[in-house]
């Protein structure tokens, strides 16, 4: 019995998973392809998922406390005779590193966007105050920015 719903938990995270995946992946599309205005949808999109699967991972974390499965010695030693219970946990395991992996992939084209970004923004800024000229004290101007920087809305 415990063996079923063990399995049960870890294929509806599994979806979840998989569906964050694709939303990754269409993420991923985007960055490459420089289509901005498509980015607020998908994160949109991806909390949405991220609150599901925070929710379903807590679900199965409860039960297999409740088993006493509280460190991967335990989980393995668990599933030593449930092969199909095994191998859904494995699936999962697989799922979570392959969305992670994604993840980060993307992490690093955003930091590479916001590099151009940050970098057009100071050939901008130095533009600007070049051709303020100077002030009545005979001081360069300095253009007035933001107070925040990019990035940290």
């Amino acid at each position: 019995m415990a063996a079923e719903v063990f399995i049960e938990l870890c294929r509806a995270e599994i979806d979840l998973v998989t569906r964050l995946v694709s939303l990754l992946l269409e993420e991923q599309k985007v960055l490459i392809q420089g289509l901005d205005e498509r980015l607020t949808a998908l994160s949109d999109e991806k909390n949405a998922v991220l609150s599901l699967l925070t929710r379903q991972s807590a679900k199965r974390g409860a039960f297999m406390q409740q088993l006493a499965l509280q460190d991967k010695e335990a989980v393995y030693c668990w599933l030593a005779d449930k092969p199909i219970a095994s191998k859904v946990w494995t699936e999962l395991e697989e799922a979570l590193r392959h969305a992670q992996s994604i993840n980060q992939l993307n992490s690093g084209f955003l930091e590479q966007r916001l590099s151009v970004v940050e970098k057009a923004l100071d050939s901008l800024r130095t533009a600007a105050t070049a051709s303020l000229g100077y002030d009545k004290e005979g001081q360069q101007a300095e253009v007035q920015g933001g107070g925040r920087f990019l990035g940290s809305a």
